[in-house]
């Protein structure tokens, strides 16, 4: 553990928008803006008087918009007129953020979001985390941990000495930010991911197995293909949760393809598909050529899915959209994944080629 990662430099946000104690990447399906949406924002206060500050805040807000189909519009310093999202910059007040379309609840008079501890000298790691979290926030992600599958094994007598000690916050307030957990019924998710950037950095005096977790300062693989299923470009808004990667698999000289399917796409840091089938096991597929595969025979059937992917898709930017696919009459986004392990079976690496969803 780094001397930055000491049990004292472990500062949080706090998650607004929810009643105390309620369940709350996972995102909380009820606080979605409008697919497409253009987000209003304005910066209030002395801090937001810095160019520098300012234009950090703009630079990594941004981030999500490279992903999730939603702009971000800050308005100009000192300009009249409503907006979506109102950023103060109130030093010991902490760094928070109302949660998603939550902020239209909040008067135009008062601030949705916040960042206590921004100046001229603070680094590229602070802005950066602090910024692409609390704009998570501000799309509908909730806290990581705060996902119905997440189990960390905290040691909460440590955990509410800690946050009393550190923030001032009661039982009740350390029990909503940082042990409940969103309702599996409001929230979309993928399996845990502890490099999101979404999950808190904590201690390994906090959890009863030693467990711990650091800074994470950039948006996960996860995080950029969530948010790209909640809020998917071209105009393609997806009513349910299936997917598909289209992967190579590799051990040693052996090569072979196949299609990975997943019931819940997004749960898929690590474990196996719901379901898988082989195109090609002498050699790596052209996926350009596009096809069709069945999941299943009979009267067993779960899906048939069918691609067609620009002749250029393999040499296309990262986690762009390359062609389409279909699934039982409805359309999907295909997009180029960057070759990552998705996960290992029996000494194969599965690696994601295009993900399509």
């Amino acid at each position: 553990m780094s001397a930055m990662d000491t049990l004292d430099n472990f500062y949080l946000c706090a998650q607004l928008g929810g009643a105390p104690g309620e369940d709350r990447l996972a995102l909380d399906n009820r606080n979605l803006w409008p697919n497409g949406s253009e987000i209003v924002v304005n910066m209030w206060g002395i801090i937001s008087q810095s160019d520098f500050v300012r234009s950090k805040v703009i630079q990594y807000a941004n981030e999500w918009s490279l992903y999730a189909n939603l702009t971000f519009k800050f308005m100009d310093r000192d300009a009249p007129g409503d907006s979506d999202i109102r950023i103060s910059f109130t030093s010991g007040a902490g760094s928070w953020s109302q949660i998603g379309t939550a902020a239209k609840s909040v008067p135009q008079s008062e601030p949705t979001m916040n960042f206590g501890w921004f100046n001229d000298e603070s680094t590229e790691e602070v802005f950066r985390r602090t910024v692409i979290h609390e704009f998570g926030h501000a799309i509908g992600c909730i806290h990581e941990q705060a996902s119905p599958v997440a189990d960390i094994p905290w040691n909460k007598p440590a955990v509410y000495e800690y946050y009393l000690r550190t923030n001032g916050w009661n039982q009740a307030r350390v029990d909503g930010n940082i042990f409940a957990k969103r309702a599996q019924a409001i929230t979309l998710n993928t399996n845990w991911d502890k490099t999101s950037i979404m999950q808190y950095a904590y201690p390994a005096e906090l959890t009863l197995d030693g467990s711990s977790v650091g800074w994470n300062t950039v948006l996960s693989n996860l995080d950029k293909t969530f948010v790209m299923r909640c809020y998917p470009r071209d105009g393609i808004v997806r009513n349910t949760q299936d997917g598909v990667y289209l992967v190579n698999r590799v051990r040693g000289n052996q090569r072979a393809s196949g299609v990975a399917y997943y019931a819940n796409f997004g749960n898929n840091n690590g474990q196996g598909p719901d379901d898988y089938v082989e195109v090609s096991n002498d050699d790596y597929a052209w996926w350009e050529n596009g096809g069709q595969v069945t999941f299943g025979s009979g009267a067993h059937v779960r899906a048939v899915v069918k691609w067609n992917l620009a002749d250029d898709a393999g040499r296309s930017p990262l986690f762009t959209r390359v062609g389409f696919a279909e699934k039982s009459g409805e359309k999907w986004n295909v997009y180029r994944d960057d070759g990552r392990v998705l996960y290992e079976r029996d000494g194969w690496q599965v690696q994601a080629m295009f993900w399509a969803f």
